[in-house]
């Protein structure tokens, strides 16, 4: 019997960070995907959930707050991690209303990513 691979959404408008995140992933074995923004992240959430959304704050048309706010409206236990490049976004992670299951500041190592999604998954 095959055993489902966990899927994790990368949300990056910056296609090289996506794309590397989707490929380390996918070699963890993870089913790994990506999004370039948050609308279309939010439209992939509604059609196929993912186990796990690693996303970027600072993007067009849904920024990681929102994005963030629409998926625990649809599902409260699906995990969300902040990774993002701007350190005083750190604060509003700290505000537990903000909710997010992790944060990552850019740059990340990979070992950094592989312990949360492995804690988160």
């Amino acid at each position: 019997m095959e055993t489902l691979k966990k899927k994790v959404l990368v949300v990056d408008d910056d296609e090289v960070i996506r794309d590397l995140l989707i490929n380390f992933l996918k070699f963890s074995g993870y089913e790994g995907i990506g999004a370039p923004n948050g609308q279309a992240a939010l439209d992939i959430v509604l059609v196929d959930p993912p186990d796990l959304i690693i996303t970027d704050i600072h993007m067009p048309f849904l920024n990681g707050f929102q994005l963030l706010r629409a998926v625990k409206r649809i599902n409260a236990d699906l995990p969300v991690v902040f990774i993002t490049g701007f350190a005083h976004f750190r604060r509003f992670f700290a505000d537990k209303t903000a909710r997010a299951d992790g944060f990552l500041e850019k740059p990340f190592s990979l070992e950094a990513i592989d312990s949360l999604v492995k804690k988160l998954l």
